[in-house]
C-alpha cells in the first residue's frame, strides 16, 4: 500500500552563513520514515536532534540536500499545479509559537477562513458556518470570531492556528511542538478532541514533541530522532520498545506522578 506521506533517504546539510562562513552543518542524514492513512506517529527527540527540520521537509518547506520525500507514491518535486494544489490542501502544519503562525491585523474569522478561500471553492456563506464549526471544535466560543490575536491569550491564539489548520480537512496535519506552551490539562484537552476527530474523519498526525507522555497518550508509534538520525522506534503499547540510550533519556525524564516517599 502507497503510504500518505513518506521520506526516503533523506538529508540536510546547512551551509555556514555569515560573510565568513563556516563548514558546512548536518541537519539530517538518511531519513527513512512513512505515515500511513490515518496513522498517528509521534517523532519524539531532544531540542537540536533535528525534528523541525523534518516537518518542514516533509511539508515542502525545504528543499533536501539529499533523498525524495513523496505525497501518495509521488516525489514533491514531480507534482504538477494540480498535484501541488492537493498537497497543499491535504498536508497541514500547526506550529509551536502561536503569534508568528498569525496575522496580527486579521480577525480570527479572517485566519480560520484564509485556508478555505485559498484552498476550496466554498461560497462564503459555507465558509463561514465552516469557520464556527471549527472554533467549537478546537473549544473556542464563536464569539472570538471578530477579535484580533492581541485581544485573546496565548492558548486561545494557539487553538486558533490549530483550526486554521484543520478547516480543509486535511489528510495529515503537522502538530510541530504545537501544544508544548500550554498547561497540561489544556494539551490533553486539545489531544483528546483530536482523537475524536481523527475517529470521526480518518485525519492522520505527526506529532513532534519532545514530551513522551504526549507521544504516549496520542500516537499509534513513536520515532526517535537523535542528531539528524532516526535511532529508535516502538509501537505505542503499554510498555514502550525503546532501547537506543537518546531515547532512554526521554523516557527517564518523565516524573513520576507522585515524587518518591510522597503520600
Amino acid at each position: 500500500m502507497t503510504a500518505l506521506l513518506s521520506a526516503h533517504g533523506l538529508g540536510k546539510v546547512y551551509a555556514g552563513t555569515g560573510w565568513r562562513p563556516g563548514a558546512p552543518r548536518p541537519g539530517l542524514a538518511d531519513v527513512d520514515l512513512a505515515i500511513e492513512e490515518g496513522e498517528c506517529v509521534a517523532l519524539i527527540g531532544r531540542s537540536g536532534s533535528g525534528k523541525s527540520t523534518l516537518a518542514r521537509l516533509l511539508l515542502g518547506l525545504e528543499r533536501p540536500s539529499a533523498g525524495v520525500v513523496r505525497f501518495r507514491g509521488t516525489g514533491l518535486a514531480e507534482l504538477d499545479d494540480a498535484g501541488r494544489r492537493a498537497f497543499r490542501s491535504a498536508i497541514q502544519m500547526v506550529l509551536q509559537d502561536p503569534l508568528s503562525a498569525v496575522n496580527p491585523r486579521h480577525t480570527v474569522g479572517r485566519t480560520v477562513a484564509e485556508p478555505l478561500r485559498h484552498l476550496t471553492v466554498l461560497p462564503a456563506a459555507e465558509r463561514r458556518a465552516r469557520v464556527y464549526a471549527l472554533l467549537s471544535l478546537v473549544g473556542l466560543d464563536p464569539s472570538v470570531i471578530a477579535r484580533l490575536p492581541s485581544q485573546l491569550s496565548g492558548g486561545q491564539v494557539q487553538r486558533v492556528g490549530l483550526a486554521r489548520g484543520l478547516a480543509t480537512r486535511p489528510a495529515l496535519v503537522v502538530l510541530d511542538e504545537a501544544i508544548s506552551n500550554l498547561d497540561a490539562p489544556l494539551q490533553i484537552e486539545i489531544l483528546d478532541r483530536l482523537a475524536v476527530l481523527r475517529r470521526a474523519q480518518g485525519t492522520a498526525f505527526l506529532l513532534v514533541t519532545h514530551d513522551i507522555r504526549l507521544a504516549r497518550r496520542f500516537a499509534d508509534r513513536v520515532v526517535v530522532l537523535d542528531a539528524g538520525r532516526i535511532v529508535d522506534a516502538s509501537p505505542c503499547r503499554a510498555k514502550l520498545e525503546l532501547g537506543h540510550p537518546a531515547a532512554r533519556e526521554l523516557v527517564d525524564a518523565v516524573l513520576p506522578a507522585f515524587p518518591a516517599g510522597a503520600s
